[in-house]
């Protein structure tokens, strides 16, 4: 996740960035937890201004990406065994799939 430079980085509103780069407006409640809990163990990084919740383009395309990562399964090993039990086995072949 990138830090946010108060300095340098373009400050935009959190529900304002949100709503422009998922095409709708996210509840209060939502945003509230991207901040605090995160979402697939990614935090959207902000701060706050003038009592407004700000990030920029970069960190909240980071907590995107992040996110993504995060959910994507690993592909099984093609090489491994896959080991079922005696039950599984059972009912896959009452099922003719085995």
């Amino acid at each position: 996740m990138s830090a946010i430079n108060i300095e340098t980085d373009e400050l935009v509103p959190l529900g304002e960035l949100a709503r422009q780069r998922l095409g709708k407006r996210p509840s209060p409640a939502t945003l509230w937890r991207w901040r605090l809990h995160g979402v697939n163990g990614a935090k959207l990084a902000v701060v706050k201004s003038g009592g407004c919740w700000m990030t920029t383009v970069a960190a909240f395309a980071d907590f995107i990406r992040a996110q993504t990562a995060n959910c994507t399964p690993v592909p099984l090993d093609s090489d491994a065994p896959t080991e079922r039990s005696a039950a599984t086995t059972a009912k896959l072949k009452a099922a003719g799939l085995v």
